[in-house]
């Protein structure tokens, strides 16, 4: 089966409030089996224009099971805080 990946890249506009977000959404990824693959790296632009100065990749057993985290309410419960305190994108993606 192929693996499923949550990307996202933000600039976070509003830390101290975006915090409470970061910290809980740690445990419901875990909930649903998934795992960081990258949280807040530096970055090195090659090519184009970034849309935030944050990326997060997290890995699930596959896009289904990203899915249903993403649409989870334990996640829609906290969703707004992201959305109120940053500005960016999210994307599930199938893997190779």
């Amino acid at each position: 089966m192929k693996k499923g990946y949550l990307i996202g890249q933000m600039t976070i506009t509003d830390p101290k409030k975006y915090q409470k977000y970061a910290s809980e959404t740690e445990s419901i990824i875990k909930n649903f089996g998934g795992r960081y693959l990258i949280r807040y790296g530096d970055q090195i632009i090659a090519e184009g224009k970034p849309q935030g100065n944050r990326d997060v990749v997290v890995e699930f057993d596959s896009i289904e099971k990203a899915k249903e985290f993403y649409e989870s309410e334990e996640y829609t419960k906290i969703i707004n805080i992201r959305k109120e305190n940053s500005i960016g994108y999210i994307l599930m993606v199938e893997g190779y």
